[in-house]
């Protein structure tokens, strides 16, 4: 066909670019979730380039020249080692920040040297408009699989299982495209596609071919970090699971740390702010990986019904009543093949794990479940409910302290007699062993409830339930008996006070 019928957009229509192949836009490319579908631009105008990195090559890399296959064996490939793929997405090129970051991690943890890192370079088609971009990457992702088709077949590689693409937004489907036409044109498949929050628009909902999916690697690993379940079809990422193994730190959306102000920072532009600001819980799955490769912190995920029952603690315990542990990010096909040995996964589909982070680096965290019972004794039910916040420090077995953890984002009322559990994020203290508590009460003249009059601001905790995810333990914790809780006072748990009570504490332990 001419280039004029290509620029009119006629859908009865395709495009082909030689050996790449033809791209049409009728359904399922345009649909109700893809009203508007564009054919890809030229292979000269989005010009994509594949520098190739090493731990020799980091600083001045060599460039893949698809049309000499004799250069191949000379630009820094190593055969016998793994072979990454990073690439970028929307607005953004291959000399982005996080890029060089990840390069960096993922040769620094190869100790054997061998790793090879090849960015794909998309940039001269990743401009707006969106629309012409998402059109872009099927033709990048076609020029990608001849790439590593050329690599397998001058430097005779076996299979790609040594293959892993990584990319982000616009990125993890142009990876999808790649083992798609890999499959397609070449018979071979990729060993892992990594999906860092998978772009929303224009793909959700669609058919599995249009985005990233199982089909496109033998493991698919995503990580959703700003979808946005309540308010269906507006976040940057996708919601819906579609990989082997989806992640969903901090429930998928709105990542701490990222309560930011769309109004200029003082280290960059208004545009910049506005993108950062935008684009903040969207670039986190990228920051996540690139500290899930070196991390010595477990960096451990649950897999659960819902977030909210993860909050609520129901999901904190390994091979319990069909709850798996995997480890995120980078290390996450080790813990998922353990399971295909163990036939535990046998019949699992859309597996969805959840973890909690830190605002900031380091992001990983512990899981510590915490069980509050409020005492029912007499002197706990004269004095009445509380309406305050409990602020809880966890010491380890070798005297390590984790930093102060409010129980609770908001104030609440605790009340005689009830339980009040919550998961919280802390630091690594290696085997909990006690904790402290303590009390910030807060007065309101317009709530009743918090005035005290005749008596000081208290709570009578009758014993703590600290549980801990990573280390998969259990322990009951007492504070001196009857002994209450107060505002700007630290009071000790241990477990050889609970053995002072009076009366045998309810059974709680299993």
């Amino acid at each position: 066909m001419i280039w004029a019928d290509r620029q009119q957009g006629n859908p009865t229509n395709k495009v082909c670019y030689g050996v790449y192949g033809c791209f049409e836009i009728t359904g399922p490319w345009t649909g109700e979730r893809r009203p508007i579908a564009l054919y890809p631009e030229p292979p000269e105008k989005i010009n994509v380039r594949f520098p190739v990195f090493n731990k020799q090559t980091r600083s001045i890399p060599k460039f893949i020249n698809l049309d000499n296959p004799d250069e191949l064996p000379d630009i820094g490939i190593n055969p016998t080692g793994r072979i990454y793929f990073v690439t970028h997405g929307f607005l953004q090129s291959g000399k982005a920040k996080w890029v060089e970051q990840m390069i960096n991690s993922l040769l620094d943890q190869d100790e054997e040297g061998t790793a090879t890192c090849i960015v794909i370079d998309w940039g001269g088609g990743s401009s707006p408009p969106y629309n012409q971009a998402s059109a872009n990457i099927r033709l990048v992702g076609a020029i990608t699989a001849h790439v590593i088709h050329m690599i397998f077949d001058v430097l005779k590689l076996k299979n790609l299982d040594n293959v892993h693409m990584i990319g982000h937004s616009l990125g993890a489907h142009l990876s999808g495209y790649t083992g798609y036409f890999l499959q397609k044109d070449f018979k071979l498949m990729l060993g892992r596609i990594t999906g860092l929050d998978p772009a929303e628009l224009a793909f959700t909902e669609t058919d599995p071919i249009v985005r990233l999916d199982t089909t496109d690697a033998k493991f698919v690993d995503v990580i959703h970090s700003d979808a946005t379940p309540f308010v269906p079809k507006i976040g940057l990422g996708l919601y819906e699971p579609i990989g082997h193994l989806d992640f969903y730190p901090n429930g998928g959306f709105n990542q701490p740390g990222c309560e930011q102000t769309f109004w200029k920072r003082k280290d960059g532009s208004f545009i910049s702010s506005m993108y950062q600001f935008f684009s903040c819980s969207h670039v986190r799955s990228v920051d996540y990986f690139i500290e899930s490769i070196q991390s010595k912190c477990p960096f451990t995920a649950i897999t659960c019904e819902s977030y909210e029952k993860f909050l609520a603690g129901d999901c904190l315990e390994c091979d319990r009543d069909g709850h798996m542990c995997f480890t995120f990010g980078f290390k996450s096909f080790g813990s998922y093949r353990r399971m295909m040995k163990t036939n535990q996964l046998i019949g699992s589909r859309d597996i969805q794990a959840y973890l909690m982070t830190k605002p900031s680096e380091p992001f990983c965290r512990i899981h510590y479940k915490v069980q509050i019972k409020v005492s029912g004794t007499e002197e706990s039910v004269l004095h009445g409910g509380e309406i305050g916040r409990f602020h809880l420090n966890i010491f380890g077995n070798r005297g390590e302290r984790s930093e102060k953890m409010a129980f609770s984002t908001e104030s609440e009322l605790y009340e005689p007699g009830r339980n009040y559990t919550r998961v919280l994020p802390g630091g690594s203290v290696g085997k909990p062993r006690k904790l402290t508590v303590s009390w910030e009460y807060n007065t309101s003249f317009l709530n009743p409830l918090t005035w005290r009059i005749l008596s000081s601001p208290r709570v009578y905790i009758e014993y703590i339930i600290l549980q801990s995810l990573e280390h998969q333990m259990k322990i009951r914790l007492c504070p001196n008996y009857n002994i209450p809780v107060t505002s700007n006072s630290d009071s000790l748990f241990t477990e050889e006070k609970c053995k002072n009570y009076p009366k045998p504490l309810e059974t709680v332990l299993h």
